[in-house]
């Protein structure tokens, strides 16, 4: 891969990623106050663009036959992070990890990518 298809496609997924881990790593952070599950719906709208990213970088990194399963692929990767940063804001103080948010962020990834796909219409007939 070439380093200038890395920085258009990849380097915005690792970007991002980032500001999801720092936005993890804030401690005491609450979200929602009175409105019950607000937390549910900013977890999803946070990873929606993480896997419209994702979808756009192996959109770009994978072959015409391949590029069937970007969604699928952007599903599992947002999963994966959805894990980790649950797992990492157990270490975060006033934090704590859930399993139903790493539920609502994959969702969200899930939505971002067929999002992307929708736009683009990545996968034809």
């Amino acid at each position: 891969m070439r380093i200038d298809n890395f920085l258009r496609f990849w380097f915005p997924v690792l970007a991002y990623s980032g500001i999801i881990f720092y936005m993890s790593s804030l401690p005491n952070l609450k979200a929602g106050g009175e409105i019950v599950h607000l937390d549910k719906v900013l977890h999803t709208f946070e990873y929606m663009p993480f896997g419209y990213l994702m979808a756009r970088a192996f959109d770009r990194a994978l072959t015409v036959k391949l590029r069937h399963f970007i969604v699928l692929y952007a599903f599992l990767g947002s999963l994966a992070y959805g894990i980790s940063d649950e797992y990492h804001q157990s270490f975060v103080m006033g934090r704590s990890a859930d399993a139903i948010d790493a539920v609502f962020d994959t969702f969200g990834g899930l939505l971002g990518a067929v999002i992307y796909v929708c736009l683009t219409k990545t996968i034809k007939e």
